[in-house]
């Protein structure tokens, strides 16, 4: 099987001078109506995460244990009630804590109810700036590219471990999907480079986030890493203002702007990126006002957003 991809481990390992995320401003730009077509692109035509059946999405959920001694345990539980699932969380990892931020992960209660079956917005909506925008199949909150300084997480020499996360004033959470060879992330080196479909996790708007290391066709005689549409278009602002650094430029990758596309089965998948926003770009779906509760809810004050709301995004 040929790789066609940089792993993690030769993507930046960044250590942070700052400890975690606080609320910052940013600016933005016009967001096109979501796509429904299916694409044609790189993959499989067998997914490990689908919606509609509330029962199979749960178990998706890792049954959590714990894997640092000097943390509490995680917790992390599955409920459908109807069109509805509700995953809580106490936002402790089950895999090694990598220290990179003063501090170690404390629990923090995490709520997300999401539909069973989405709804594609007539437009889609901006992710928190910071906060969470959906949670981890192991109860780890999910953050966009945003860090504390209003700039790309990327920015901040050392802001993640290689898995991609680090604890913050209010949580542990998970920025990026990252991996290395020999490192307990959330998945490891081995299963991520196969091109197998992985699940991580889900967003609010109830659409999967999946790795977006993939097979290049069913036969999987390579592996690709999927690639965002998204450039960095003004380098200078990439430290302050990352969503106003980066661009969207149809068709220049992969995947739409809100990092993702529609797979060869009829259904909408969000797949992360090795480069901006690495996770999600926006929401494809409608969110609800209350779809995200606990500690790692957008942040009130300047600049910050909750699901649904539109920051501009210049670029």
């Amino acid at each position: 099987m040929t790789r066609l991809f940089t792993t993690a481990a030769v993507a930046s390992v960044l250590l942070l001078a700052v400890a975690g995320c606080t609320t910052a401003e940013s600016t933005a730009t016009d967001i096109s109506t979501p796509t429904t077509e299916a694409t044609n692109a790189i993959g499989t035509t067998n997914f490990a995460a689908s919606n509609g059946d509330c029962d199979a999405m749960v178990a998706t959920l890792r049954d959590v244990e714990s894997a640092n001694s000097d943390l509490e345990d995680p917790e992390l539980a599955g409920v459908c009630d109807g069109e509805t699932l509700t995953i809580t969380s106490n936002s402790i990892p089950d895999y090694f804590y990598i220290a990179t931020t003063p501090g170690s992960p404390q629990v923090s209660d995490l709520t997300v109810s999401i539909p069973v079956t989405p709804t594609a917005a007539d437009e889609p909506s901006s992710v928190p700036l910071l906060g969470a925008l959906g949670v981890a199949i192991d109860g780890v909150p999910m953050y966009g590219p945003t860090e504390g300084t209003g700039g790309d997480v990327q920015s901040l020499e050392g802001a993640l471990s290689v898995c991609g996360s680090h604890s913050g004033p209010t949580d542990f959470h998970l920025h990026w999907f990252g991996y290395a060879d020999d490192v307990d992330c959330l998945y490891d080196a081995d299963e991520i480079e196969t091109g197998e479909s992985l699940i991580i996790g889900w967003a609010a708007d109830g659409y999967p986030i999946m790795s977006g290391v993939v097979c290049s066709d069913e036969a999987c005689d390579e592996v690709v890493q999927l690639t965002s549409s998204w450039e960095l278009t003004d380098e200078s602002l990439f430290a302050t203002d990352t969503w106003a650094a980066h661009s969207y430029v149809e068709g220049s990758g992969d995947l739409d702007e809100c990092n993702g596309r529609v797979d060869s089965d009829g259904q909408y998948r969000y797949y992360s990126t090795a480069t901006f926003p690495y996770l999600l770009g926006c929401y494809h779906g409608e969110v609800a006002d209350d779809a995200i509760n606990g500690n790692s809810a957008a942040a009130p004050g300047p600049g910050a957003v909750g699901p649904g709301d539109m920051p501009a995004m210049d670029g």
